[in-house]
């Protein structure tokens, strides 16, 4: 089931076989999940993030550092990327920053499918903010694009939340986060002021932890019901 799923999202079969299958069973492992589950959310993230096969085990730890070093787990995670990461790959966003961000909403208790929705709302908010809004922005000095047009990313926007609005007293600052974001996505844009540029950066190198999944995985298989299940998929094997 891992492989199809795999397959389907167009991972080649080497790329499968080269690491692609084992990043999903680490992935599977490390989160508790079934195996076909781990493979599609980590092929979406690929996907969404336009990455080549081979970089299934890259997203793999991504993913498994995320939901192990905050709160829920790989499926919240998976499902806060199903309704951000497109989105976030059209802003510019790496899957690292991405999933970095995202973890640091989990952190402060916004998982699941809210927390991409509240990322994705924030991100839209900015793409197309109103005329009230841009003003607001333009009175804080509030830029999210840089001279080029770029968006200047979760850091930097975090960084810019936190410089100037820190002087604000907390009624001003909601109501302008508010103004700015909408109901739905002061929530992301509050945890960004609250981490700033320096929060983000720590959670983005957090999760970008080469090799997590297959450690997670080793050391939640190392007891008896991990052995009692190779046991069984070694004779599934031999079926």
């Amino acid at each position: 089931n891992g492989v199809e799923e795999l397959v389907r999202a167009g991972v080649s079969a080497s790329d499968v076989l080269g690491g692609g299958l084992d990043g999903a069973l680490s992935l599977a492992a490390a989160g508790q999940i079934e195996v076909a589950e781990a493979a599609g959310i980590a092929s979406t993230a690929m996907t969404q993030f336009k990455l080549s096969g081979d970089k299934i085990p890259h997203v793999a730890d991504l993913l498994a550092a995320g939901a192990g070093k905050a709160m829920g787990g790989v499926d919240d995670l998976g499902m806060a990327l199903k309704q951000s990461g497109l989105v976030a790959s059209q802003f510019g966003l790496s899957i690292e920053e991405t999933v970095g961000g995202l973890s640091a909403f989990a952190a402060a208790g916004l998982l699941g499918s809210d927390a991409g929705t509240s990322m994705k709302s924030m991100l839209l908010a900015l793409a197309n903010p109103s005329k009230e809004s841009a003003q607001l922005m333009a009175e804080l000095g509030i830029n999210a694009y840089d001279a080029s047009g770029q968006f200047v990313g979760l850091e930097g926007l975090a960084g810019q939340l936190q410089e100037r609005m820190g002087g604000l007293d907390d009624a001003t600052r909601q109501a302008a986060l508010a103004q700015i974001f909408g109901t739905d996505a002061i929530r992301a844009a509050s945890i960004l002021y609250d981490e700033g540029a320096e929060g983000i950066a720590q959670w983005t190198n957090a999760v970008d932890d080469s090799g997590y999944a297959a450690r997670t995985a080793a050391e939640l298989q190392n007891n008896l019901l991990g052995d009692l299940e190779k046991l069984g998929g070694s004779w599934s094997t031999l079926a």
